[in-house]
């Protein structure tokens, strides 16, 4: 048997094997990868309502040291209005008095809009949390579930992508290169057994001048209808 087909046939062996192996993960994967891209979805959601939330705390700040200074203002107008001796006088500090019960008022409304908006983010944000804590948990199981089964065939796929790479290294580029690209569109496969007289992937005829040719196993040929690598073995 010719070497480089005796290495085909090994090959494809090797590949039918690792995709029993990836097969064997499932779909856990992509579901990982879906749950790692919801928490980072989440997350600036959780980090923008956090910053809100700390802007509405240093505003209430100012609005009550602004209240308190409106208060203090009002007292001290208040207490000196009746002892004023002109009408200019009393215009001016009534006029103080109605500025500082204005900064009071407008003061306690943003104060209560705030509490208000600050109730409602802070729904919003124990939500996202909850979706949040709920989403790694999810994630850590799916990944002890993906870390049990590489666990348990990650040595097979070690050797087998070891005796792969050796394979591939003592392939002629040329037919390496056909084997993956006719392997990427045949569902996997490079090689096809003949099965009678027809292509054991397509199963095409063969005609019987080609046939024996490819029993003697010593040269490459290909299916003139899939492009699959031609082997025979008689079992």
């Amino acid at each position: 048997m010719l070497e480089e087909l005796a290495l085909l046939i090994r090959l494809q062996e090797i590949d039918i094997e690792l995709a029993d192996i990836e097969a064997e993960k499932g779909d856990l994967p992509e579901q990982i990868e879906k749950l790692e891209s919801e928490i980072a979805e989440y997350q600036p959601q959780v980090e923008a309502i956090e910053n809100d939330l700390k802007t509405i705390s240093g505003n209430r700040i100012e609005q009550s040291h602004i209240i308190d200074m409106a208060r203090e203002q009002l007292k001290k107008s208040q207490s000196v209005i009746f002892n004023v001796k002109t009408t200019r006088e009393y215009d001016a500090i009534s006029t103080e008095i109605e500025q500082s019960k204005q900064k009071i008022a407008e003061g306690e409304r943003l104060q209560l809009e705030s509490l208000v908006n600050e109730e409602d983010l802070k729904r919003s944000l124990d939500e996202l949390k909850d979706r949040l804590n709920k989403l790694h948990d999810e994630l850590v199981e799916r990944r002890s579930e993906m870390k049990e089964r590489l666990d348990s065939t990650q040595e097979d796929e070690l050797s087998f992508l070891h005796e792969r790479e050796k394979i591939v290294h003592h392939l002629k580029k040329p037919v390496y290169d056909h084997y993956e690209r006719t392997r990427k569109i045949r569902d996997g496969f490079g090689i096809a057994h003949v099965t009678g007289s027809a292509c054991g992937y397509c199963y095409s005829k063969i005609p019987p001048q080609r046939l024996s040719e490819i029993k003697r196993m010593d040269d490459i040929i290909l299916c003139e209808v899939c492009g699959c690598f031609l082997v025979y073995s008689p079992d």
